[in-house]
């Protein structure tokens, strides 16, 4: 069994490469990486402009402790309950159906009123950005949109329940209004401040319009929500919550597009709330008082009857007072019956609140099991008294409970009456909502800075996602790993290449050719980076050109655009510029591009030659820049049948001819994956170069044209790697030489 371990140092190389691994993937894809910022940058500017300004409206309410008249006193505070109510119960009341629905009435919260006629997309905040500067008539022609100032104000809509939720069409009329179904029927038309009635589903509806602003064409779409449904949306909006903990301070908020209407709701709510309090906070002294009041004239007809009795006892047997014995024996009587009634009638009132088995009402009836027990004992005192004493006390005591248990309850109303009317509310509204001009949301500067962030996010999730789709080879270890070949030069991007390739470019972005102006960069910057390390490539061709049976040397690469015209035309000037006769063939018939750094354009060439239309010598262009032996056969006008063209004996026969005049013959090819013309030409040649492009090509495209390229008996002698990213991590420090050369 074997063990492999790491070193520190091992793990901190590791670690640096996948960083810069993850670097160069994001300087690879910056440009796709800026411009998903900038797309949702921009949705997220569009939405922060364009969306609808939500405002917000709040109010302050106490809770305070019981509050009550100070008229009252201690009965009082019986009759109406005393206590705090908590404030998780007070929330929940604010947002009961009683509170909100109250408030909903008031504002017209359940009806719906807009504009349909805006201009798509834009309409709304073009109508908000000319709210304030009155109503706005035919705007840029288009006279069929409102474009803002539009008002409608509606004193009454009443629809059946069949119609909630449907929508009508309110427009401007001679001195009026009309209404219209939602498919355009005409329902009524009516003045203004005056209700109508119109048919609505399976009933009949009444609409009264106050005011209507608009143009002739402004169509208002008006609906009317279920109760339940405009409870539920309110709700939804609706934000109560503790201002400060244990502060017994609420604060009530709503959120809407309409600044006015969220002020006017939040008051309505408030208001609402605060008169359910004053009414639940007299609810009890209101029972109370109407039971007393139901009790009084039984209560007095008993006092009349017992009277009445009295007397007439006291006529008959002329006997008209007690002795001192009976006198004692009346007072205890009397005192217990009264006691016995007012359990009676508090035993009544509370069994209209409670049921049998309460605890209170239970206590009650215990105690009229003992006050009947004592005055069963003292009634059997009585029973021994003469007999006119005896009825003579019983009917005094009657008259004397009678009495006083009418005054009792006579000052026992009067004393709710009182408390009912001095009942004030244990809440206190602080502070009412009043208009705030600045909205809520959307929060402008967070939506942006959000919308930078997810872009930034998505561009670096997108570079890796094309990083993986489409993992491009980025330094020559790569390459080599790749195809098992050699690389002869890595060459750098150059930024004078780059500048020559800018000044070259018409209005629209296109390249043309300066006629008879060398565009080379070995003779414009022969100090680049670039050219150095083709200078390279230089010297390694004669170690590749060992053992060559011709001077032929193919310059290709898998794809196009990947610099191969780039590095043939600045070889074949560098092996020149070395007293090396040089001749640079255009072998790609379709896409020629050797013409750009020639200055030549559609001129005859290889093509002309090999279809017998034009002479070898009067084709090739010799350069004029002196010292440079360096010939150009371009390719020609494109042909219908290139294929063929470089497959016929006169190619071959071409070359073999060229042979002698020359120490070397470049044949700068066409892309080997596209087409086969590059079979074609390979198969003259002793030497082949791939080239591929840093971050553009990738290993699978070079190994299938490697396997192509053998599969004709054709071996590919190295790889040139092009357009080396300078700035990338780990890649720039190699080229800091080329930088500085011939600059001290």
């Amino acid at each position: 069994m074997s063990t492999s371990s790491s070193t520190p140092q091992q793990d901190l190389a590791l670690s640096e490469i996948n960083l810069a691994d993850l670097v160069d993937t994001l300087l690879q894809h910056i440009w796709f990486i800026v411009g998903t910022v900038l797309v949702v940058l921009a949705a997220g500017v569009t939405y922060a402009t364009f969306s609808t300004p939500i405002y917000k409206a709040d109010a302050l309410i106490q809770i305070e402790g019981e509050r009550i008249s100070p008229l009252a006193g201690t009965e009082l505070s019986e009759a109406l309950g005393g206590g705090g109510t908590p404030v998780s119960g007070e929330i929940e009341i604010l947002r009961s159906r009683e509170v909100l629905m109250s408030a909903i009435d008031a504002t017209q919260a359940d009806i719906s009123i807009t504009v349909a006629n805006r201009f798509p997309l834009i309409g709304e905040w073009i109508a908000r950005r000319r709210q304030n500067q009155g109503l706005t008539g035919n705007w840029m022609g288009l006279s069929r949109f409102a474009w803002g100032g539009e008002e409608l104000k509606l004193a009454e809509f009443i629809v059946p329940p069949s119609a909630y939720g449907r929508e009508f069409i309110v427009m401007k009329a001679d001195e009026g209004f009309r209404l219209l179904d939602d498919n355009g029927i005409e329902l009524v038309r009516g003045p203004l401040n005056e209700a109508v009635s119109f048919k609505a589903g399976n009933g009949t509806g009444r609409i009264a319009v106050e005011q209507i602003i608009g143009n002739d064409n402004t169509q208002f779409l008006v609906s009317r929500a279920s109760p339940i449904n405009a409870y539920r949306r309110v709700s939804a909006n609706l934000e109560v919550a503790e201002a400060g903990k244990a502060s017994n301070i609420l604060r009530l908020s709503y959120e809407s597009s309409s600044m006015l209407f969220a002020t006017e709701l939040v008051n309505a709510i408030a208001r609402a709330y605060l008169r359910q309090n004053v009414e639940r906070r007299s609810a009890e002294a209101d029972q109370s008082l109407q039971f007393l009041e139901e009790q009084l004239p039984l209560i007095k007809e008993n006092v009349t009857r017992a009277e009445e009795e009295l007397n007439r006892f006291k006529t008959r047997t002329k006997t008209y007072s007690v002795d001192s014995t009976a006198r004692i024996l009346l007072d205890q009587s009397t005192t217990i019956e009264q006691k016995r009634q007012e359990l009676l009638l508090q035993r009544e009132a509370l069994s209209q609140r409670y049921k049998p088995n309460h605890p209170t009402i239970r206590a009650i009836d215990e105690q009229l099991a003992a006050t009947a027990h004592e005055l069963e004992a003292l009634n059997q005192q009585i029973n021994t008294l003469p007999s006119a004493q005896r009825d003579l006390l019983r009917l005094q005591r009657d008259a004397d409970v009678s009495t006083q248990l009418y005054i009792n309850l006579l000052n026992n109303a009067q004393q709710l009456r009182v408390a009912k009317a001095g009942t004030v509310g244990n809440v206190r509204i602080i502070d009412y909502a009043i208009p705030d001009n600045i909205p809520v949301a959307p929060k402008k500067t967070l939506i942006i800075a959000i919308s930078a962030v997810v872009g930034l996010i998505l561009g670096v999730l997108g570079a890796f996602v094309l990083r993986m789709l489409r993992p491009t080879l980025r330094d020559a270890e790569e390459v080599e790993k790749a195809t098992g070949l050699a690389v002869y030069a890595s060459i750098p991007e150059s930024a004078a290449q780059q500048k020559l390739d800018s000044h070259n470019r018409g209005s629209r972005g296109e390249h043309y050719v300066p006629s008879g102006k060398s565009q080379l960069l070995a003779l414009a910057a022969p100090e680049d980076s670039a050219i150095e390390s083709l200078r390279s490539l230089r010297t390694g061709l004669a170690f590749a050109l060992m053992g060559a049976h011709n001077k032929n040397i193919v310059i290709t690469g898998p794809t196009a655009a990947l610099g191969k015209s780039f590095v043939a035309a600045n070889l074949s000037t560098l092996l020149a510029i070395t007293e090396k006769r040089v001749l640079l063939v255009e072998t790609d018939l379709r896409r020629p591009q050797l013409g750009r750094y020639f200055g030549y354009h559609r001129v005859p060439g290889l093509s002309n030659v090999l279809a017998g239309t034009a002479r070898l010598e009067d084709v090739i262009i010799h350069q004029p820049e002196p010292g440079l032996t360096l010939d150009v056969l371009p390719s020609g006008q494109i042909p219908p049948n290139p294929g063929e063209l470089l497959l016929s004996p006169a190619f071959g026969e071409l070359l073999e001819r060229l042979q002698p005049y020359y120490d070397h013959i470049i044949l700068d090819s066409a892309p080997v994956l596209p087409v086969a013309d590059t079979l074609a030409v390979a198969q003259h040649a002793s030497t082949v170069f791939m080239v591929a492009r840093a971050e553009q090509s990738t290993a699978r495209e070079l190994r299938d044209a490697v396997q192509r390229l053998s599969g004709i008996g054709v071996e590919v002698k190295g790889m040139i790697f092009n357009a080396v990213k300078q700035r990338r991590v780990g890649y720039g420090y190699a080229y800091r030489y080329y930088y500085s050369y011939g600059k001290e």
